[in-house]
């Protein structure tokens, strides 16, 4: 994925970004067209109205949703333009995540989530901090590669992006996984929630919990067959 490839019309979920943490509210624009190589035109009345309140240099994180899969950069604004159009430009590369990467199964069960400070990922177990609780609602869907949420809470963009999800099939299969928030956008779909959220797990010191977790999953589906 290249911007070339973006299509005209297509949109964006845009958040500002500090120190590579997203803050503040999400920024919808629509893709207008390439202006040059690196940079680009969108549309948007909110971005350009926050054109002069953005800090010198302040970095924007880009997401583009196509289907199955999620493609991220960062860029920021150079200039902006009449009718809502904002110059971008492109700042890294664009990584593309696969959402369909490990087979998933739609389910409703209770989740913890807490925020994770960046220094406890190299541990093999966690503890519950319930001072840190961000969210307590249902799952949405989830594979072995990670879980998304839609929630009425809105998870405070401030945190580190590294959460403890805490959740369970049955008395057995019970999981506390470390996990990374991918993706956060509002949701229109339905009334169940008002906040969409993806969280990627992160195996680097428990990778036996990964083959763990898609065996539950899926012993789950056949089990519904």
């Amino acid at each position: 994925m290249t911007l070339g490839h973006i299509e005209r019309g297509a949109r964006l979920s845009i958040f500002e970004e500090i120190d590579k943490h997203d803050v503040g509210d999400e920024i919808e624009a629509t893709f207008n067209y390439l202006e040059d190589e690196g940079l680009f035109i969108v549309h948007s009345d909110k971005l350009s109205e926050r054109y002069d309140s953005l800090g010198p240099g302040s970095h924007l994180h880009i997401s583009l949703r196509v289907g199955a899969f999620i493609h991220t950069f960062t860029g920021h604004v150079k200039e902006k333009k009449r009718g809502g159009m904002v110059l971008v430009e492109q700042l890294t590369e664009i990584v593309t995540y696969n959402r369909r990467q490990y087979d998933r199964d739609e389910i409703r069960v209770s989740i913890r989530i807490f925020s994770l400070p960046h220094e406890e990922l190299s541990g093999k177990t966690f503890g519950v901090n319930t001072e840190r609780q961000v969210i307590s609602d249902m799952i949405f869907d989830i594979s072995a590669g990670g879980l998304c949420i839609i929630s009425n809470t809105n998870i405070n963009a401030k945190h580190d992006p590294y959460y403890l999800v805490e959740f369970a099939f049955n008395d057995i299969d019970y999981f506390r996984l470390p996990a990374e928030l991918v993706r956060r956008s509002d949701h229109q779909r339905t009334r169940i929630g008002k906040y969409d959220y993806g969280f990627r797990f992160v195996y680097d010191t428990i990778p036996e919990e990964k083959d763990r977790l898609f065996k539950a999953i899926v012993n789950r589906k056949l089990a519904s067959i």
